[in-house]
């Protein structure tokens, strides 16, 4: 039990719950990683009647064990905090709903209900409370779709206001990645294949090959390949990331050995686009849109695209194909909107995976 979670407890029982309350919260600022107290807090909130508050307070009490291997079953979570353990994660199933659009609440307040409309309107979709499928046929999002982005398949690059900085980077960026062709052990498969998958269901190709060298994946930092590539390196941390935890950015070098195809398939969510930088391109490579239409990528010439429509790559080339390849937010998304839209998904992610796990 840590000093705070004491002293709030001692509070707490001679009556003085706002005083617990207080010392919980300062504690839990400075070091959030906590759930023993995130669980208390959760508890006093609840008693005061700040119903929302309590909801995210048990919220970052049952992910934050979670996460660390703790209260996913009767053997993790002591028996003394089994009864509380459970209430929460019940509270937290049963109202899902208030966690999320309480997810990015803080925004609200700080921005007004008017500038986030668009973010309430996408997450009300979400949860099936209109149906707010894509006005173009031909975009499905796997994951999450954000009604009122214009359906364009293909995007101009330089609606981003770095754009410019990427595409004179090019030089540099090139030579790195031509000199990691000539090195051994730094590419990883692009394509994980889980027991019993096939990456016939992903690639195409005689002997396809689709690899990678990640600066960023699943938003988490590759600080081992950033220091071998510095150049291209600074270019990525001087431009606006699409940062979501756990989620994005995925950021590589991805190269395409001759005769790979990479199939037609779709993306999660049009709140993020996609960039290429072309960097070793022979002939006979393109990128395809299947009902839009086929680009030929050139070497130093962006391209971004939205990959909710259904699109695939090939290499029918006798030599690599290398590109950079990064996530980026749709440059049709307000500035909130951006915050939002990460505190909504990582709130959503997080709670996924406690809901894969019930002590009791």
């Amino acid at each position: 039990m840590s000093e705070a979670l004491a002293r709030a407890r001692i509070q707490a029982a001679i009556g003085r719950s706002d005083q617990a309350i207080t010392i919980l919260q300062a504690a839990l600022g400075a070091q959030p990683d906590d759930p023993e107290s995130w669980l208390e807090l959760g508890d006093l909130l609840e008693a005061r009647g700040d119903r929302l508050p309590a909801l995210l307070a048990w919220f970052e009490a049952i992910t934050r064990a979670q996460s660390q291997g703790r209260w996913v079953d009767q053997s993790t979570t002591p028996a003394e905090l089994l009864d509380s353990v459970v209430k929460a994660i019940d509270q937290v199933r049963a109202r899902r709903r208030e966690i999320y659009f309480g997810s990015y609440d803080n925004l609200r307040k700080q921005h007004g209900a008017q500038a986030l409309e668009r973010v309430d309107r996408a997450l009300s979709a979400h949860l099936r409370e209109w149906d707010g499928k894509p006005t173009d046929p031909r975009q499905k999002p796997r994951f999450f779709y954000f009604p009122g982005l214009p359906a364009q398949p293909y995007l101009n690059p330089e609606d981003h206001p770095w754009a410019s900085t990427l595409r004179e980077s090019f030089p540099g960026i090139r030579q790195e990645a031509t000199e990691l062709l000539h090195q051994d052990g730094f590419f990883e498969d692009f394509v994980r294949i889980r027991k019993g998958d096939r990456i016939e269901n992903y690639l195409g190709g005689a002997k396809p090959k689709w690899s990678a060298f990640f600066f960023y994946r699943h938003g988490i930092r590759h600080d081992a390949n950033h220091l071998r590539c510095p150049v291209t390196s600074r270019v990525l941390e001087s431009i606006e990331l699409c940062r979501i935890a756990h989620h994005a950015p995925e950021i590589c070098f991805s190269i395409l050995t001759p005769g790979t195809h990479i199939l037609p398939h779709y993306g999660v969510t049009n709140v993020r686009s996609v960039m290429h930088l072309p960097l070793l391109v022979p002939k006979d490579c393109a990128l395809n849109l299947v009902d839009v239409g086929e680009h030929a990528w050139r070497e130093g010439e962006l391209v971004m695209f939205d990959d909710t429509f259904l699109h695939e790559s090939w290499n029918r080339s006798d030599t690599m194909r290398v590109i950079l390849l990064m996530d980026c937010w749709n440059p049709h998304l307000e500035p909130v909107e951006r915050q939002a839209v990460s505190q909504l998904i990582e709130t959503i992610g997080r709670l996924h995976q406690a809901a894969r796990s019930t002590p009791g």
